[in-house]
């Protein structure tokens, strides 16, 4: 793993309190973390929408949330941390393969790290083990 990951890491949990795009690419990197570091974007989106449930946000929020969503991506993949690929996914009810984008990270390690003692995430997981 790089220094320079690392370092692009720290740098955007330092600026997350500067807008809606750097604490929604912060918000990737914890559901990539809870999805073990891949994910459809259609689970993506699922587990974002649970975070931010957790975390008490208002429809309204979650919008502009959702909609900083291409930029935040396009900011994690400039620097590094994720990567963003189109692939066939299978879809039973489609008859057959649809293409999505597929998002992964090669620092799960170092999102591991980064986020240990993250109350949100922690929230998360216990709301998923009650079912």
């Amino acid at each position: 793993m790089s220094g320079g990951v690392e370092q692009a890491l720290r740098d955007l949990l330092r600026s997350v309190d500067r807008g809606i795009i750097e604490k929604t690419a912060v918000d990737i990197l914890k559901a990539l973390l809870l999805l073990y570091g891949s994910a459809w974007e259609g689970d993506l989106m699922d587990t974002l929408a649970g975070l931010w449930s957790i975390r008490g946000m208002g429809l309204e929020e979650m919008g502009e949330a959702e909609a900083a969503i291409p930029e935040a991506e396009k900011l994690l993949v400039d620097r590094g941390l994720i990567k963003i690929e189109k692939k066939y996914r299978a879809d039973l009810g489609e008859g057959g393969p649809i293409l999505e984008k597929f998002i992964s990270t090669d620092h799960l390690f170092l999102l591991m790290k980064a986020f240990s003692g993250d109350i949100e995430l922690d929230k998360f997981r216990y709301q998923m083990m009650q079912g």
